[in-house]
């Protein structure tokens, strides 16, 4: 390729000799020859060298020009005869050696151009133009295509730019070049300093800001990538490339809803190619828009009917819509075209418990596992067990059979050895949810001690404490994970809520503040909120509470988690209801199967006085939280006021007994009492309206 002076642009010549004609270079020529003699032998001299140096450095560009556009070695050959000719006329001319080291270059004469730029470099080592375009060319060297990158020929370009960026610190395009050269080198940290100095000096650099994006997304800071591309991309560009990058960044973040977005603006620009359309449709369903998720799968199915994951998607999506016959329908398709994957088992299995259908969904696990049970099993096959065992062991869970459900787990270490500390995590979770608190936490030492380096058992570890009200021992576990000294904001928000399941609420806050001080994305702060509201709401600081929650909903409308949350405050207080029913409802609207959003929805219409609907959602979310003390509670504060008195005192009973089988950091003392009082009541007015106390009354009387 060649190599040119920003002073000097060229376009190729594509006539011949007509092309010289109208060159600039020609007309200099021409000038030049014809000027004028000059009075005076000395001055003759002079200008007869020069017209013999232009004379030679005209025939030497046209030739330059022609191996440019040719490729043929005999125009190379003449062109350096030409320009050494013009050179001897002129041995000091910049100009002449500049297109020397030009042509050496494009011609693959490196060296020789090298040594005409140390030439020159010894003379003037300021030559700004002279190391750009020595850089240029190092840079070009550097990336020859099918070959990767010479680091060499990259530490060469890198020291030419250094010097022009020293000699022109404050132009914006020596830096961005610089960055994109330590970005080559592999200096992450480098480059985004000379990038970040190029928009310090031009704030609105299309070129540092993409390329300051692409560093960031590649080293792993996908938020600040994220800013930046956002930035290039609502400046109106039509890039198709940024604008997938941006959508990439998007799914990799689990930002689903701008991820479509974008590829929709892919789609309208015609990029209706299948891959994006297959992103589009996963990412409208991530991002829980399953109407128009349906309409992108259906059309994909129609496309590509051989295709099972379309059917699997449609089934997945018919599902969270609770429509199961059009579920069934879809996977049914799945299975006929892959009649041995597991993705369509696991539907089913899924289905099955969407239908509350534990039991089928657990014994549709044991067959598929028997029906495939064989001496070896290939790498697929083992991974496609243990996933299936997995799924089992949580049903058994559930369905409150923990010896069964640790059983099954240990079962995938001896398929997958790698995956024991996920086994032992799941085996502490089993007793956790057994509520045997003093087996989980011996389980969870003896995980922690046999993996001591995982970090996630080390959480649960300090977790298990927790439950146990070992505040300062889950403390002290977590700050043994810390690296350097200095909590992250994980470990930070992990110990505030040590804290305060412990109650100590003052403690609390004081590591929320510090979260607070290092929060540097919008997630970050989404957590960072949602544990405030949480914190202010147990101890009883309303205002605050809610405050936190709608500066989080701000940020993010569609946070489920905290309209959910924001909106049972409310109910629970009496307050506010109209609002409250909303906040659930959109929170249902988002997850239309949770548990806890349908007992607070339960919940409100209880408030409302509105008790067939508030039975339907309670009874609904017990059947996914059929040990949860608060659900019981509730449940049994309706039927009391719909009259069924045995049936309340049923489910007080149960809320009692779950309540004092639950975790001592979570147990509510105030709750606890509260049921005693009212089951009191009960039997003292149930005794007081039996046949026995009213014939004793009456003698009495």
């Amino acid at each position: 390729m060649p190599f040119r002076l920003s002073a000097q642009p060229a376009e190729p010549y594509r006539h011949g000799f007509r092309g010289f004609r109208r060159s600039a270079a020609f007309l200099l020529f021409l000038s030049l020859l014809f000027l004028p003699g000059v009075v005076g032998a000395e001055g003759e001299e002079d200008a007869v060298d020069r017209s013999v140096s232009y004379y030679h450095f005209a025939l030497g560009h046209l030739y330059h020009q022609f191996a440019q556009q040719y490729m043929r070695q005999e125009y190379v050959d003449r062109a350096v005869e030409e320009y050494t000719a013009a050179l001897e006329a002129d041995p000091q001319s910049v100009v002449i050696r500049t297109e020397m080291i030009n042509l050496f270059a494009g011609a693959s004469r490196l060296p020789k151009a090298e040594a005409l730029a140390e030439e020159m470099f010894a003379e003037d080592p300021n030559n700004i133009e002279l190391r750009r375009l020595m850089g240029s060319i190092y840079s070009s060297y550097a990336t020859k295509p099918r070959q990767g990158v010479d680091p060499d020929f990259v530490a060469k370009a890198i020291e030419q730019f250094e010097r022009v960026a020293e000699l022109e610190p404050d132009e914006a395009g020596n830096h961005v070049r610089l960055g994109r050269l330590y970005q080559m080198a592999g200096k992450p940290s480098l480059a985004e300093k000379s990038l970040r100095r190029a928009l310090e000096l031009d704030p609105g650099q299309s070129e540092a800001e993409v390329t300051l994006a692409y560093l960031l997304l590649e080293t792993g800071d996908f938020n600040a990538g994220i800013r930046f591309l956002e930035a290039v991309v609502e400046g109106g560009t039509r890039d198709r490339r940024h604008l997938d990058s941006l959508a990439s960044a998007y799914e990799q973040t689990g930002r689903f809803r701008e991820a479509a977005a974008m590829l929709e603006k892919l789609v309208d620009q015609g990029g209706n190619s299948l891959q994006i359309r297959q992103r589009l449709a996963e990412s409208l369903m991530r991002s829980r828009q399953f109407g128009r998720a349906l309409e992108h799968y259906r059309e994909l199915a129609g496309m590509d009917s051989g295709n099972p994951v379309y059917f699997l998607r449609i089934s997945e999506i018919e599902r969270q819509r609770n429509d199961f016959p059009n579920a069934w329908e879809a996977l049914e398709r799945a299975r006929r075209l892959d009649s041995e994957s597991v993705e369509v088992q696991l539907q089913a299995i899924g289905l099955l418990i969407a239908e509350d259908k534990a039991a089928e969904a657990a014994k549709e696990t044991q067959n598929f596992l028997e029906s495939t049970r064989k001496a070896e099993y290939t790498p697929n096959e083992k991974e496609r067990r243990a996933m299936l065992l997995g799924q089992l062991g949580v049903l058994q869970r559930d369905m409150n059979r923990p010896q069964a459900a640790v059983e099954t787990f240990q079962q995938i270490s001896k398929l997958a050895p790698d995956a024991q500390p996920r086994v032992l995590f799941q085996v502490v979770e089993t007793w956790r949810s057994a509520r045997d608190f003093p087996r989980a936490e011996k389980e969870a030492r003896k995980a922690v001690e046999e993996f001591s380096g995982d970090v996630q058992l080390m959480q649960l570890l300090a977790s298990v404490l927790t439950d146990r009200g070992k505040t300062k021992d889950a403390i002290k576990v977590v700050q043994r994970s810390i690296k350097d000294g200095s909590p992250d904001i994980d470990e930070l928000l992990t110990m505030a809520r040590i804290y305060e399941r412990g109650r100590q609420f003052d403690k609390a806050a004081e590591h929320l503040d510090q979260a607070s001080k290092i929060a540097d994305s919008d997630e970050a702060r989404i957590a960072v909120l949602f544990a405030y509201g949480s914190l202010y709401e147990r101890s009883k600081q309303y205002e605050k509470a809610e405050a936190e929650f709608r500066d989080l909903i701000a940020i993010d409308p569609t946070n489920a988690a905290a309209l959910n949350y924001l909106g049972y405050m409310f109910a629970d207080r009496s307050v506010h209801l109209e609002e409250a029913h909303d906040l659930i409802q959109k929170a249902l609207d988002l997850e239309p199967n949770n548990g806890a959003y349908l007992d607070s929805l339960g919940w409100v219409y209880y408030r409302q006085n509105k008790f067939e609907l508030a039975a339907t959602y309670l009874e609904r979310s017990l059947k996914q939280y059929e040990d949860d003390p608060v659900v019981h509670s509730h449940l049994g504060d309706v039927y009391y006021r719909q009259g069924r008195v045995a049936d309340a005192k049923q489910h007080w009973s149960r809320g009692l007994a779950e309540w004092n089988r639950s975790a001592p950091a979570d147990r509510d003392s105030a709750e606890i009492e509260s049921l005693r009082r009212k089951l009191a009541d009960l039997e003292l007015s149930m005794a007081e309206t039996s046949p026995t106390a009213k014939k004793k009354g009456s003698v009495q009387r």
